[in-house]
C-alpha cells in the first residue's frame, strides 16, 4: 500500500520535472528534493533495494561526472567544469533525486538506455520544434514514468 502510493506520488513529480524541464529549462529545487524523499522511502520499503544501492549509484555518477570532466578538459586543452556548460545542474541532481530507486546494475543499463531514449526523443522534437538544449532531466523522467508503469502495471522489468 505505502509502495503504491509512493509510486503515484512519484510519477506525479517525474511529471512536474517533465513540465518544468521542457517549458522552462530549469528545476525548482523543491521538486528533485520530492523526488528524493519519495524515493528513499520507496527504497526504505521495497524488499529488493538496500540504501547501500543508494550510495554505489551516486559512485556510478562521480565516475561519469569525473569521466566527462576529463573528456571536455581534454578536449579544450584545459581544465573545463561541465556543469551548467555541457550538462545542466539540475540534470545531475535528478540523477542524486532517483539513485534510491535502482541497484547499481539496473541503474547503469537505466542510465544508458534514458539517456539513448532522451537524445531519439530530442531528435523527434526537433522535427516540430526549434530548440538548442536537451531537457534531460524531463526526458528521463518520462521514460522514468514508462518504466515504472510498464513494471508496475504488467510486472515486466524493461531496465534491466
Amino acid at each position: 500500500m505505502v509502495l503504491n502510493i509512493g509510486y503515484v506520488l512519484l510519477i506525479i513529480l517525474l511529471f512536474l520535472v517533465l513540465y518544468q524541464d521542457s517549458k522552462m529549462r530549469t528545476l525548482h529545487v523543491i521538486i528533485p528534493v520530492l523526488v528524493f524523499g519519495v524515493s528513499l522511502l520507496i527504497n526504505y520499503v521495497s524488499l529488493d533495494l538496500e540504501f547501500k544501492d543508494i550510495l554505489n549509484n551516486i559512485g556510478f555518477l562521480l565516475l561519469n561526472i569525473t569521466g566527462l570532466t576529463l573528456y571536455f578538459s581534454l578536449k579544450r586543452k584545459t581544465f573545463s567544469n561541465p556543469i551548467n556548460r555541457d550538462i545542466g545542474l539540475g540534470d545531475i541532481v535528478f540523477f542524486i533525486a532517483i539513485t534510491p530507486l535502482f541497484k547499481l546494475e539496473t541503474f547503469i543499463v537505466f542510465f544508458v538506455i534514458g539517456l539513448v531514449f532522451s537524445l531519439v526523443l530530442y531528435t523527434i522534437v526537433l522535427w516540430f520544434k526549434k530548440i538548442e538544449t536537451i531537457p534531460l532531466a524531463g526526458y528521463l523522467s518520462l521514460y522514468l514514468v514508462i518504466n515504472l508503469t510498464i513494471q508496475n502495471v504488467f510486472n515486466i522489468n524493461i531496465s534491466l
